[in-house]
């Protein structure tokens, strides 16, 4: 946004004015109490809206209890050796997709 010469002369002249005159000026013994009224007064500023702000409180709520039953069972899983069980697991999956493309393309 560009400003012409002297609407900025302008501009600056006014504020050095209201700079010099402020020794000059009084404001008086009620002025904190007249400004926090003005506050108070004001509309407050609309936040965004929150996703589902219940399942947001549970949310963090349960994070601490999730990751301690994460490593907890990531624990028990290393000590019962799984990799024997995941090999089983694979083998099993893998015949189910065998049976399923003998089915699918008659074999």
């Amino acid at each position: 946004m560009k400003i012409p010469g002297n609407e900025l002369e302008k501009f600056f002249r006014i504020l050095k004015q209201a700079y010099c005159e402020k020794e000059k000026l009084e404001i008086g013994s009620q002025w904190q109490n007249r400004v926090m009224v003005c506050i108070r007064e004001m509309v407050p500023a609309e936040s965004a809206p929150r996703f589902m702000p219940t399942f947001e409180h549970l949310v963090w709520r349960l994070a601490p209890v999730t990751s301690l039953l994460t490593l907890g069972l990531a624990g028990i899983a290393m000590m019962m050796d799984a990799v024997v069980e995941y090999d089983l697991f694979q083998l099993f999956m893998n015949a189910i997709e065998d049976s399923t493309l003998v089915h699918l393309f008659g074999g």
